[in-house]
């Protein structure tokens, strides 16, 4: 029951990550001829609108999977990610107003206050996605060869893109990556009617049997301790009964 259910949150997941990749390259491009056309820049910015809200449903999925699993990476995933995307908003919406006052000193203030929220919120979604990571790396067992492999490869495709966006200037190489990590996390979405894998259990250790007493052992006598042979009936040295 509880593989059935995580399964259907990952599953759901899967589903969610392809249209956020397909949403996130859409922004991507539309961002890039925005510089040039600035209304289609307003519409790579409803696009993020779109994809924070998706995200705020996949955190749901990771959340609730977590909770059926008590799996303490997953609980960790969605506060680490949604803290560090905040934070890391916060630090790009900071540089931009630094770029409008006339002021060097309030710019460069701006600008290292936001680099510096920017590499925060960065690395508390590295957190999130090595967790993230980790939960696929050491749970194989729970999915099918082939998806658990796509969990561990996308989480960790999207850690690296975090650390390139903690240089700033390689963010936009980020991006990219970031986009290819959350194509590969989408086959998830196949774990809908695929067969639950059973957990591993370690087989029960079998006892051994116990060992029959060899029909050469010495035995001693009761009466006066001499050394006899199994199987005899009288002491050959007292002659007590055995």
């Amino acid at each position: 029951m509880a593989t059935s259910q995580v399964y259907k949150e990952f599953s759901e997941f899967g589903g969610k990550m392809t249209a956020i990749a397909i949403l996130t390259l859409l922004s991507f491009i539309l961002s890039i001829v925005g510089a040039f056309v600035p209304i289609v820049g307003f519409i790579s910015l409803g696009l993020q609108l779109v994809i924070i809200i998706i995200f705020l449903l996949v955190l749901g999925n990771t959340k609730r999977a977590g909770k059926t699993l008590n799996n303490q990476n997953l609980l960790d995933f969605s506060p680490k990610f949604l803290w560090g995307t905040i934070i890391r908003f916060v630090g790009q919406v900071l540089m931009s107003i630094g770029f409008l006052f006339g002021s060097w000193i309030i710019l460069l203030v701006l600008v290292l206050i936001g680099i510096g929220l920017i590499i925060i919120g960065s690395i508390l979604r590295y957190m999130a996605w090595g967790g993230l990571e980790t939960f696929f790396q050491t749970n194989m067992q729970l999915f099918p060869p082939k998806l658990g492999n796509n969990g561990r490869s996308g989480a960790k495709t999207c850690k690296i893109a975090t650390i390139l966006d903690m240089t700033i200037i390689l963010s936009f190489i980020g991006e990219i990556i970031r986009i290819i990590g959350y194509f590969i996390l989408g086959p998830l979405k196949e774990l809908v009617g695929a067969p639950a894998q059973q957990a591993y259990q370690p087989a029960a250790p079998v006892p051994r049997p116990a060992a029959m007493p060899s029909a050469s052992t010495a035995n001693y006598c009761p009466n006066c301790g001499a050394s006899i042979s199994a199987g005899a009936k009288f002491c050959a040295e007292c002659g007590s009964d055995i």
